[in-house]
């Protein structure tokens, strides 16, 4: 590139510089894509520890519910292991980091569908599971797994987290 023409020099930092912001601001929350192979890979990071993994759409009123007691658990809890997974299209990214944002998830890593085959994306979690929401899994160290659909209650959550105490 030559400075021979000042101004296609700054245009073209300019337009470096604003591309850069908006590559920056897509992933400004902790959002990462859902595929196939997602599942497989928070089962690897949490392999040998319990965990709680919370299904959610942006349209379920009960998966509110569920994400004000998921906030404030983690509030309480800092450490709580917990993953989110929004079964909404990841085109919907916005929204779905404002109501995460609004029930103090946003610092958590969470996930949102990033195939328009939401079945696939279903079955990769539980060949079992039919899209009811909100669908919780309760991971322990050892393994197995439990299966909820509806919304989470407090006594649940509060005795997974005594299992976890129990376990470390």
């Amino acid at each position: 590139m030559t400075l021979n023409n000042p101004l296609r020099y700054c245009a073209r930092w300019l337009n470096a510089v604003f591309l850069s912001a908006i590559a920056l601001s897509v992933h400004a929350d902790n959002i990462q894509d859902f595929g196939t192979q997602s599942f497989a890979q928070i089962k690897q990071q949490y392999a040998g520890k319990a965990f709680v993994l919370s299904l959610w759409s942006i349209d379920c009123a009960p998966c509110r519910v569920e994400l004000k007691l998921l906030g404030e658990l983690k509030k309480r809890e800092p450490n709580f292991p917990l993953v989110v997974i929004s079964t909404d299209p990841i085109e919907n990214r916005e929204e779905a980091a404002d109501i995460l944002d609004d029930y103090g998830l946003k610092d958590i890593t969470s996930w949102m569908f990033a195939d328009a085959f939401v079945e696939r994306l279903r079955y990769s979690v539980d060949p079992t599971w039919h899209g009811e929401l909100p669908r919780s899994y309760f991971f322990r160290a050892d393994s197995s797994v439990e299966s909820h659909s509806g919304v989470l209650t407090p006594e649940q959550l509060e005795g997974f987290l005594v299992e976890i105490e129990k376990t470390n």
